[in-house]
């Protein structure tokens, strides 16, 4: 009876023991899985934030050099100084990895001599046109701006870079900003080999109003300092980041943003494709061994090690204890559930709380129809632009923008053929704008903008004036075609102003924009 007690004893513990061995390793099992899942939906969110930073940026960077085409554009009779004071804003700090910026013009190889002597009278002193091919017609450099300290040497014919030439194409014909593929900058290739960094250039052409075509603008960007600027904040240090050019023969640039060596598990690898000026990039993340911290390594350890000392500890009671554990586990396993049902519970009814609260808060303050902004926000927002630009001693604008013409479409298209006009025009304007200026609907076919920090208060004017080539442009309706111009009124903040005067004066320069022709912006006196 003894040795039977005994055996029974010992193959109790040997059970206890091997279920214990068999629960360790379901537990790190689990764990494990857990940490897989936790690293694949890391690499996702990266994969989204980082892909949507080099977008923005490149439309940010796209942006300014549109604008800046806008202006050579402008000039009749553009000079070395005019191109001068349109890229005064070019900097390394605000657009990084920018290398300089050239404008471009096509010439006829029997007009050389002719070109050369008119652009010198206008500020390109020893600008010499000499065509490096048979071609008829040649593309040369005629003024440049470098942002990074190394100069660009005027004359240059850019025909002798196949890359570059095709994006000059690209960019005429085709009409929107244009990208080249990876090459060496045309400055960088008479400095030392360290220096022949992969690198990549936007286009933009020059057209005026009229449709006439003068040029192009060409910005030169150094691929590894823009992506490593660019992504450093997104990837945490936790990522690395390679971003291929798939139609060039070379890889553009590999960022190293992080320490610590690869994970070599491929099944975190993502790759999303991305658009940049007519062409597609690929952009690649390898996770890094820092993607799952330390405790949750430590809490497998110790999920594992408890099981085991449980285990151990359950061996030796489980003579006496057997039926008593089998109670108390019950007990707990039912506590446990009625407790998490209470979590679920508590957690659902503040979800649905927050998620009210969020729908009332977003009805009180936007108008329902376009999405913006409504009169009451917008004055808010006024009010405390003018109290921390005042402590700042900066500028901000408001700008009133009324809809020429609005009546007659919904007379003739319906209120729901006008209310399609007002959506796509909230739509044109938030696309056409910074992303940190406030759009708002005062109601009717009345909307107002606020842009702030500007660097300088002239620089409104090209805002103002986009809003009025934006906003002008054909619309094609569900309910047919239309089209409606924007006149535009400008006022800026001034010491001893509330927000109601600077809205009234914005209102009056508006009204005084109508009275004057339409289709046009004024700017308060």
């Amino acid at each position: 009876m003894r040795w039977s007690r005994r055996g029974t004893a010992v193959l109790l513990v040997g059970v206890v023991l091997l279920a214990g061995g068999v629960v360790s390793a379901v537990v790190g099992y689990a764990l494990t899985r857990s940490e897989q899942r936790y690293a694949s939906q890391s690499m996702d969110r990266y994969t989204s934030d980082v892909s949507a930073a080099v977008t923005a940026e490149v439309n940010r960077y796209g942006a300014t050099l549109a604008d800046m085409s806008r202006a050579v554009a402008a000039q009749s009779d553009l000079s070395r100084d005019d191109f001068r004071d349109i890229t005064d804003g070019l900097d390394a700090d605000r657009l990084p990895g920018a290398s300089g910026l050239s404008f471009v013009v096509e010439v006829a190889r029997k007009d050389l001599t002719t070109v050369q002597n008119y652009w010198r009278v206008r500020g390109a002193i020893g600008l010499t046109l000499r065509a490096a091919g048979p071609g008829t017609s040649h593309e040369f450099v005629i003024y440049s701006r470098s942002a990074d300290g190394v100069p660009v040497n005027p004359g240059q014919d850019v025909d002798t870079v196949p890359v570059l030439a095709e994006a000059l194409a690209t960019a005429r014909y085709g009409g929107a900003l244009a990208a080249t593929s990876t090459y060496v900058l045309l400055k960088d290739r008479a400095q030392a080999a360290t220096r022949h960094e992969a690198s990549f250039s936007l286009v933009s052409r020059v057209q005026t109003r009229t449709g006439k075509f003068r040029g192009w603008l060409v910005m030169g960007v150094h691929g590894a300092d823009f992506l490593d600027r660019t992504i450093s904040d997104h990837s945490q240090g936790v990522v690395r980041v390679a971003v291929n050019d798939p139609s060039g023969t070379d890889t553009m640039v590999i960022a190293s943003t992080g320490a610590g060596a690869e994970n070599p598990d491929p099944a975190l690898v993502r790759e999303r494709a991305i658009s940049v000026g007519q062409r597609v990039w690929r952009l690649t993340l390898y996770p890094t061994e820092h993607l799952l911290s330390g405790t949750d390594h430590t809490l497998r350890t110790v999920a594992i090690g408890s099981c085991l000392g449980i285990s151990l500890v359950l061996a030796v009671l489980v003579g006496v204890l057997a039926g008593a554990r089998n109670r108390a586990i019950t007990q707990v396993e039912h506590a446990t559930a009625e407790l998490r049902r209470d979590i679920a519970h508590r957690e659902e009814v503040e979800q649905r709380l927050r998620e009210r609260e969020s729908q009332l808060e977003h009805l009180a303050f936007h108008d329902h129809l376009t999405g913006l902004v409504n009169r009451s926000f917008f004055h808010e927002r006024v009010t405390q632009a003018l109290i921390t630009h005042a402590e700042l001693g900066e500028s901000f604008a408001v700008i009133f923008i009324d809809l020429d013409g609005f009546k007659q479409v919904n007379d003739r298209l319906g209120h729901a053929g006008g209310d399609d006009l007002l959506r796509q025009v909230g739509g044109r304007l938030s696309a056409c704008l910074r992303a940190g200026d406030t759009i708002a609907r005062f109601g009717g076919d009345e909307f107002a903008v606020l842009t702030e920090h500007l660097a300088d208060p002239a620089d409104v004017r090209v805002a103002a004036a986009r809003i009025v080539e934006t906003v002008g442009r054909p619309y094609l309706l569900d309910a047919g075609p239309a089209s409606v111009t924007a006149s535009v009124g400008i006022a800026l903040n001034h010491p001893g102003n509330d927000a109601d005067d600077v809205l009234r004066e914005a209102d009056l320069a508006m009204y005084t924009a109508k009275k004057a022709g339409k289709a046009r912006f004024v700017v308060a006196g």
